[in-house]
């Protein structure tokens, strides 16, 4: 859950499942970083909060992040381009997973033109 959709009891919860597992406790943070990083305004801040974030990864030595870490460096010009113009492919993944569904439901629809019929019906609710 973000940090700033926790209420109190869940917070405090948190803080109890931290004294348990303090690499738990590095893993929130990076992530939480990691997403206040995707807020920052300004281009050249947001590259320095992501390369303060791939420092960071490096020092807490938690395995599953420096796959993170790596992939976000294979993917680090698009999300520059993200910080440079804050738009997006959501609304197209959206889409092609509606698609999926509506195959899915069908068990696989034999014909082309009738799932394009399924898929504009599905969408005349958009």
């Amino acid at each position: 859950m973000a940090g700033e959709d926790l209420d109190d009891d869940s917070h405090q919860r948190l803080i109890e499942i931290f004294k348990l597992s303090p690499a738990l406790e590095k893993a929130w943070e990076l992530k939480e970083e990691f997403r206040d990083l995707l807020q920052i305004p300004d281009i050249k801040e947001s590259i320095e909060a992501l390369n303060h974030w791939y420092e960071k990864v490096s020092q807490a030595k938690l395995n599953l992040f420096y796959k993170a870490k790596r992939t976000v460096k294979n993917w680090e010009e698009n999300i520059i381009n993200y910080f440079r113009i804050r738009i997006t492919n959501g609304f197209a993944e959206g889409l092609n997973n509606k698609i999926k569904l509506i195959k899915r439901i069908g068990y696989g629809v034999p014909k082309v033109e009738n799932l394009k019929r399924r898929v504009f019906l599905s969408l005349l609710s958009i």
